[in-house]
């Protein structure tokens, strides 16, 4: 085993000397600085920090830059650097470390872009200077009372204690808390909401890479289908599911696949998942249903796509009548995406179609379920949010050029109901970014054989 890691540090090390800094320079920088040039008119009253991502161990499949800092920067192998845009000047500065710092340094690692003229230059980014030079900057501003703006990934947070850092602001990590320490006349804000914001509407060209992320998952969604039986496990449906992305073409997987069988459906556990060593994984069970919820990554870009699957590759009567009616609640609400309608909005479309059936439900359960399913307040994790580099928030109205996944999460009887596709929000309506998978009960049992 030893032997293997040192292989794999002498081969990551020989392969990022060879990548040169002109390479790695993002092409379409016209389009990168007009994403900084409206960040910074969104934050005209301070400036949003964002740090680039830390590479994890070397076991790991690839690094993932912060999708926020590759955004605004189109930089996918820096780390060590921070970005500032400065919304009273509307320039940015971008702090590079100039070397590689121990351990990286030992392994071969050199740094993807240099610090000086020639990368503000190639980057289109006014000041690209050493990383020490982040304390002038901020010393400066700190003459007068500033707001920081702060865009922590999801899984960001406080390191320490709260009573250690005295920093009660929940997603602010530890770097940040650093700064207003040494200069309290600092106001830090957190605004991740506020940042997705400005993603949530798509380029032609990534919306190109949103196209090819859906249709990669499509097919792993269909491997993981066809995967499902009683007396397998959840991580083997996980393994197909992500060896279908790579057949596909696509850079692995966006997130690792839920394939959920049973209890481990039913919201908000899965989220538990992220936790465990085991990534509560179990055996599938005939009767259980399976929350197969899948993303593909292309080009950073990331694929959101699901359905509820039954182990045994049949509903029971009951399940049956009740997904059924589930998905026509689904199609009712998606004839309604298109530009300036509220998540709220499609709601009411899936709860009316829902009430349509009451009368006609023959089982308890489909009975049941609809009542509960019905009322907002039964269904939290019911959802329309953005999916790009990230999935985000939809606010507001919707507006064309977003991509978006539409995604009721409800359960019933301990058993999970979960249906989601990727749209792309048009003026007139929506365009399906997820055709070919199927709806219906007896679709799905027809995918499964």
């Amino acid at each position: 085993m030893l032997r293997y890691l040192a292989m794999r540090k002498n081969i990551l090390g020989l392969v990022l000397i060879l990548i040169s800094a002109t390479q790695v320079f993002a092409a379409n920088q016209p389009e990168i600085q007009e994403r900084r040039q409206r960040a910074a008119r969104a934050f005209h009253d301070g400036i949003l920090l964002i740090h680039a991502e830390v590479p994890g161990d070397l076991t790991e499949d690839g690094f993932r830059q912060d999708p926020l800092f590759y955004y605004f920067t189109g930089l996918e192998n820096t780390f060590n650097a921070v970005l500032a845009i400065d919304g009273q000047s509307g320039e940015s500065w971008l702090f590079l470390e100039p070397t590689t710092p121990v351990p990286f340094s030992h392994m071969g690692l050199v740094p993807e872009v240099l610090p000086g003229p020639d990368a503000a230059r190639q980057l289109g980014i006014e000041h690209v200077v050493d990383w020490s030079e982040l304390e002038d900057f901020l010393a400066k501003r700190a003459s007068s009372p500033t707001t920081l703006y702060v865009a922590p990934g999801l899984s960001s947070g406080l390191d320490m204690p709260g009573n250690f850092t005295g920093q009660k602001i929940v997603h602010i990590p530890l770097w940040a808390v650093m700064i207003q320490q040494k200069w309290p006349s600092f106001k830090l804000v957190e605004a991740r909401a506020k940042v997705y914001e400005l993603l949530s509407v798509q380029s032609t060209a990534e919306i190109a890479d949103v196209r090819a992320a859906a249709k990669a998952t499509v097919t792993a969604v269909m491997a993981g289908m066809q995967a499902v039986r009683p007396g397998v496990s959840q991580r083997s449906v996980e393994s197909a599911v992500e060896n279908a992305c790579w057949n596909a073409g696509a850079h692995g997987i966006a997130f690792w696949p839920w394939a959920m069988s049973g209890e481990n459906a039913v919201f908000p556990r899965p989220f538990a998942s992220a936790a465990r060593y085991d990534h509560l994984n179990t055996i599938m069970r005939a009767g259980d249903l399976v929350r197969l919820d899948v993303g593909c990554e292309w080009e950073h870009y990331q694929g959101d796509l699901g359905r509820t699957i039954p182990v045994s590759g049949k509903f029971t009567e009951d399940q049956r009548e009740t997904w059924n009616i589930f998905v026509a609640a689904y199609h009712a609400g998606a004839k309604t995406l298109r530009e300036g309608v509220t998540s709220d909005q499609v709601f009411e479309a899936w709860r009316a179609e829902l009430l349509s059936h009451r009368s006609s439900a023959k089982s308890s359960l489909a009975q049941r379920a609809i009542d509960n399913w019905s009322k907002k307040d039964n269904v939290p994790f019911w959802q329309v949010h953005t999916i790009n580099l990230i999935a985000g928030y939809a606010s507001g109205a919707l507006r064309a050029g977003t991509t978006i996944a539409f995604e009721p999460i409800v359960s019933m009887d301990g058993q999970g109901y979960y249906l989601e596709d990727m749209f792309l929000i048009t003026k007139d309506g929506a365009e399906l970014l997820t055709p070919g998978v199927p709806y219906s009960a007896e679709e799905i049992e027809a995918a499964m054989k």
